[in-house]
């Protein structure tokens, strides 16, 4: 068992190392305490400072021998085509009344499946679709000035 207390960013050419990842949905990710099982069968202690947030192919450890990284898992989202900015503000609004996360992909609005907000869409006409993808929200929303 590996214990865990920070992300790794010291890191030596991984290059030939032997490759171990853990992969985790959107929920697990926000963890910062938690046991977990990497695909290889290693079991980690997450320990890690509170309000951490792992992101897609961060490292969790690394030796002479091998890595473990993590993964973002496939995972059903909401995704809303915002092509005009009524109804893109609309959404937006919707999903930050409810403290869901968002992350953007050009004109799209993608948020993890969240069954009342799917039912909002539907009362509302408002044209979605359901995709199964790893979820990485925004860190910070991108403002041009």
């Amino acid at each position: 068992m590996l214990f865990v207390e920070r992300i790794k960013t010291d890191l030596p050419d991984l290059e030939g190392l032997e490759k171990d990842t853990v992969v985790l949905n959107w929920e697990d990710r926000r963890k910062s305490r938690q046991k977990v099982r990497t695909e290889k069968g290693t079991e980690l202690i997450i320990a890690l400072p509170t309000g951490t947030i792992l992101r897609d192919g961060e490292i969790l450890y690394a030796n002479e021998h091998g890595y473990i990284a993590v993964e973002a898992a496939q995972e059903q989202v909401l995704v809303v085509d915002s092509g005009n900015i009524a109804a893109g503000s609309m959404v937006a609004y919707e999903i930050g009344n409810r403290h869901l996360p968002i992350a953007l992909s050009g004109s799209k609005i993608v948020t993890p499946r969240d069954a009342p907000l799917e039912e909002f869409f539907l009362k509302n006409g408002i044209p979605y679709r359901l995709e199964k993808r790893a979820f990485e929200p925004v860190k910070k929303v991108p403002v041009h000035g």
